[in-house]
């Protein structure tokens, strides 16, 4: 069921009551041995002492949470002990090897800033570890600062069935098909393959894991690109929005088939209707004015260049740009910038795409959409949803290049123009008249606002343009501050108390000077607040 579109800011007040949230804590079920299986602690436990560790964080998402103090203890029990030789070979070098005394110290890291897919490495420095042991579904995007281990956490799979159900959706046996899964299924994906050949079939391509995010099929081998768009693909374990998206776009068919482990049961995932959810974001993106670019990570390589370079393109096209980071993302934190009316996320190839069932209270898109918008799609845009920032940022470069031969050197004859051509938004089959809020101002309202006090870097000043008042910071136009004055009904602390007067000029001249009520708030933290003496609430 569709959610009916917000046509206001959500409301982001709480209750003050304060009622303690009801939280079920799961105990792990698995046995020792269970444990040593699917986390691969022998493994881990060889990695840190082969590169002599002290300092070791363990990142789980949430759904493996409750099986983290099993995992360290079992890590912190094998530490202790030290490598055991499994080889003659391996017993004869370890005794010519010292053994480091050093204490080792293992962390389980409970809440990630961004996204469980990606490596914490913020948090893991909190620690000041040396190294990450990152368990489950991994987006495998490349670090920057510390070394890290993936422990995909193998996952028990029916194979019997899955057989059944692909041979029930493929009947024919030269159909060719590519199998592939999500990162806890992907050591099945041989046996699979060895299980439908034998039953006849000719024509499938098994994946492997590769760290590859910029991959036609992310992370994983798949067949050259010239033949690729002539396979089916079935995928294990239901994927996220922006592999559908992805998947959907190299293959034949915009239907993938999906295996559901828990189920047992095969679907098909139409991706028309998320394609064509993206697509028309685009015209709304064109006659957008202010966007917020919303940091999702601060491991991944180059993310840093790829927002350097979304700045560019975006001032190129006199939108005004915002950075901001919340964290984990959700509608309520991004519904507090209600100025901003298109956010681009920089994070991984896995968080990229929103869900839009979220129901955030602007749209979520990519850098790939923004350029394909705002420069066309030919020659720009990155193969898919991706975070390939490298491939990103060359393209853009490339085509802004292109497009600055073609031109002559010729520049903008009416960037002096007081009024500016609006844009056609085909969603909503109006004209824009603000998709361009950073458009040049004349020369004569820049020289007025510099000789208005203007030598401090937060003055606030105003002008006139297009029979509208704009704000303006250090010369700079700022529609965030515009649309503070004009448009919010909340200030700060004290707005809503103390009226203020502008003279003809903009400038605040009178502010009331009757103040409120000073009340002792609540002291304390979160799990016990001293609301009153004697009283004490949770």
């Amino acid at each position: 069921m569709t959610q009916p579109e917000l046509t206001a800011a959500p409301v982001l007040s709480t209750n003050p009551d304060y009622e303690p949230a009801a939280v079920q804590v799961e105990n792990s079920t698995r046995s020792p041995d269970e444990i040593r299986t699917i986390y691969e602690t022998d493994r881990t436990i060889d990695w840190i002492l082969s590169n002599d560790y002290s300092r070791v964080t363990l990142q789980f998402p949430d759904e493996l949470l409750r099986d983290s103090t099993q995992v360290e203890k079992a890590l912190q029990d094998g530490l202790r002990k030290g490598r055991e030789p499994s080889t003659i070979e391996d017993g004869v070098e370890s005794l010519s090897v010292k053994e480091s005394k050093k204490e080792r110290k293992v962390y389980i890291l409970a809440d990630t800033s961004y996204g469980s897919c990606c490596v914490d490495e913020v948090a893991a420095e909190h620690a000041e570890a040396d190294c990450i042991v990152h368990y489950g579904r991994a987006c495998l995007s490349p670090t920057i600062r510390l070394p890290v281990l993936h422990v995909f956490t193998t996952l028990p799979l029916d194979l019997q069935a899955l057989i059944s159900s692909f041979i029930s959706e493929f009947p024919d046996k030269s159909t060719p098909v590519i199998v592939t899964s999500s990162l806890p299924y992907s050591s099945h994906i041989p046996t699979i393959y060895d299980s439908l050949t034998s039953e006849g079939y000719t024509s499938l391509f098994a994946t492997s894991v590769i760290h590859n995010p910029s991959s036609p099929i992310p992370n994983r081998t798949c067949p050259s690109t010239d033949v690729i768009s002539t396979y089916h693909i079935l995928h294990i374990d239901q994927p996220l929005t922006s592999l559908i998206l992805t998947l959907s776009t190299l293959t034949s068919s915009t239907s993938l088939q999906i295996f559901d482990p828990k189920t047992n049961t095969m679907s098909s995932s139409a991706s028309s209707r998320l394609l064509r959810r993206r697509y028309a974001l685009l015209s709304h993106i064109r006659a957008s004015g202010i966007f917020g670019i919303l940091i999702n990570t601060l491991s991944s390589n180059n993310y840093l260049s790829t927002i350097k370079t979304l700045q560019t393109l975006l001032a190129k096209h006199y939108k005004k740009s915002y950075l901001v980071t919340v964290g984990k993302l959700n509608a309520a934190k991004l519904a507090n910038f209600a100025e901003v009316e298109v956010w681009i996320v920089i994070g991984c190839w896995e968080s990229a795409v929103v869900d839009e069932r979220r129901e955030m209270w602007r749209v979520v898109v990519t850098p790939w959409e923004v350029t394909a918008a705002l420069d066309g799609g030919e020659g720009v845009g990155v193969d898919g949803w991706r975070g390939d920032w490298e491939a990103f940022k060359t393209k853009v470069e490339n085509y802004q290049a292109l497009q600055s031969e073609n031109q002559d050197g010729d520049e903008d004859g009416d960037s002096d123009e007081e009024s500016e051509e609006p844009v056609f938004d085909l969603r909503t089959g109006r004209y824009i008249s603000t998709a361009k809020p950073m458009k040049a101002v004349r020369t004569s309202l820049i020289e007025a606002s510099s000789s208005n006090g203007g030598d401090s870097s937060t003055a606030l000043t105003t002008t006139q343009k297009d029979k509208s008042l704009t704000v303006m910071i250090n010369n700079q136009i700022s529609p965030a501050a515009e649309y503070l004055q004009q448009k919010r009904g909340w200030k700060g602390l004290g707005s809503d108390f103390a009226e203020a007067e502008y003279d003809q000029d903009g400038n605040e001249v009178w502010r009331g000077d009757e103040g409120a009520v000073v009340e002792e708030g609540r002291k304390g933290v979160a799990r016990g607040y001293n609301v009153s003496e004697g009283e004490k609430r949770t």
